[in-house]
């Protein structure tokens, strides 16, 4: 599978996708590329270095070798090891020098079979302008929802009305947004991070035309279902393909957990297993929220205290000023502790009745799949998630949101929620979740826009011929 230089069908379309760093960027981005692979498209999967080497540990061999047409291949991202790989924008801005150079020359020289198209992660441009370069057709996939999405292309409107950037002091509940279709009453804390600046900062404008440059691909491919905002997106796009869940199209196609880059710590589901049913409150921010002492102690101390027994996934880099160690195994025995869990099954098991998330769109689709009721607390300016909670909570009625963070709110929102929500929000959950998973069936509309993409993908094989 790591093997690039094995000898292929020079007639089989060859696809390569180069994902973000980040976890939560890769994994939907696997899940596509296996679907391709087994529908018979050779998949070469662009890996920096380091996740390349954490990746394969976790793919189990037999998986791999039932997926033959995938292949991992590393290339440098020309940073040193030590270097802060995150979604700011030191990191991303500087990728166009450093590793626009490395990826140019991977797609120059896989010329057997030679390359059909790239799919790329919206979140940069430059590959982009590679493929611009090397005239080879492009595809982006965006990680988060459409509704974020849309919401980040009518950011330039708000830059000419005056109301972008804001002050980081300035009221973060100030409506912005009052005429934008399917994004009336968006606040100031609905925006991500970059849009909050005192002074003049490149930060705004370069993510603002990084996303603009989507536009110029041959279509965008969303892990998502229906939505309101997409209309509105098509007039920007040649073509989108809503292709979601894609976890879920996966899970038929292996049973293992691939695209984690962390060691998942499946003992939980035996201590799942003994617990009653739907009683179970599970715990994760995901793969990049960070959260401060105070708050940590004060979501800790209201798990511990409420009635409920519950999974908490407690990231080695969750917290940036204490230890694990520092926090008192819970005495009642209700609380089981991982660092990190293997999400969809933890979600799919029969005890787990609530699912206390940052509001990541991954998580969201993973939630939907299960048909498991959320509490969405979404850190203050940290991308999607606001916006998403939103959708969970007001428009899909399938979650509530906790916008406070003190051990009592905490305690006596779970309680409800466990308590009364949980069973007016199930019936809505079961019926988005019975869609989604109509969705990926054959003569869905997910399994249909796959079909899609690959004919497409297909006849621009036929057509460098």
């Amino acid at each position: 599978m790591e093997n690039h230089r094995q000898v292929y069908d020079e007639n089989q379309p060859h696809i390569v996708i180069f994902p973000f760093v980040l976890q939560s960027h890769i994994k939907p981005l696997l899940c596509l590329a296996e679907f391709l692979s087994q529908a018979g498209l050779l998949v070469t999967f662009v890996l920096t270095h380091q996740n390349h080497s954490r990746l394969v540990d976790t793919l189990a061999l037999p998986s791999r070798h039932r997926l033959p047409n995938l292949r991992l291949v590393p290339i440098s991202d020309g940073f040193p090891d030590d270097f802060p790989r995150t979604l700011g924008y030191n990191y991303i801005s500087a990728m166009r020098s450093a590793t626009k150079p490395h990826l140019k020359e991977l797609l120059q020289s896989l010329s057997s079979p030679p390359v059909t198209c790239m799919i790329s992660d919206g979140i940069m441009s430059f590959p982009i302008e590679v493929a611009e370069e090397l005239k080879i057709p492009v595809f982006t996939f965006y990680v988060c929802g459409p509704r974020y999405l849309w919401a980040i292309f009518n950011l330039p409107k708000l830059v000419e009305k005056g109301k972008l950037p804001f002050a980081d002091d300035g009221d973060m509940n100030q409506e912005i947004c009052h005429d934008a279709p399917e994004l009336e009453g968006l606040k100031r804390r609905d925006l991500p991070p970059f849009c909050m600046s005192k002074y003049h900062h490149p930060n705004l404008e370069f993510y603002i035309n990084e996303h603009l440059a989507m536009t110029r691909s041959s279509g965008l491919i969303l892990n998502t279902l229906d939505d309101p905002s997409l209309p509105h997106l098509r007039h920007l796009f040649q073509k989108i393909y809503t292709v979601g869940p894609l976890h879920s199209l996966s899970s038929t196609i292996s049973d293992q957990s691939n695209g984690c880059l962390r060691k998942e710590e499946e003992s939980c589901l035996t201590w799942l297993d003994s617990q009653p049913s739907k009683s179970v409150i599970y715990v994760s921010f995901g793969s990049v929220v960070t959260t401060t002492r105070n708050q940590l102690l004060e979501f800790w101390h209201a798990l511990v205290n409420s009635d409920y027994p519950f999974l908490f996934v407690l990231r080695s880099d969750l917290i940036r000023d204490m230890t694990l160690e520092e926090l008192k195994v819970c005495p009642s025995g209700r609380g089981y502790v991982v660092g990190w869990a293997p999400q969809e099954r933890v979600l799919a098991h029969k005890a787990v009745g609530g699912f206390l998330t940052h509001g990541g769109w991954n998580s969201i689709m993973e939630s939907i799949a299960a048909r498991v009721p959320m509490i969405c607390w979404p850190p203050q300016l940290s991308a999607d998630c606001s916006i998403n909670t939103k959708l969970v909570s007001k428009e899909w009625g399938i979650g509530v949101e906790l916008d406070a963070s003190d051990t009592e709110t905490i305690k006596g929102s779970i309680k409800k929620f466990m308590e009364t929500h949980r069973a007016e929000i199930q019936n809505s959950i079961d019926g988005i979740g019975k869609l989604a998973w109509d969705s990926i069936s054959p003569g869905g509309s997910s399994y249909d826009n796959l079909e899609m993409l690959i004919k497409d993908i297909t006849k621009m094989q036929h057509k460098g011929e």
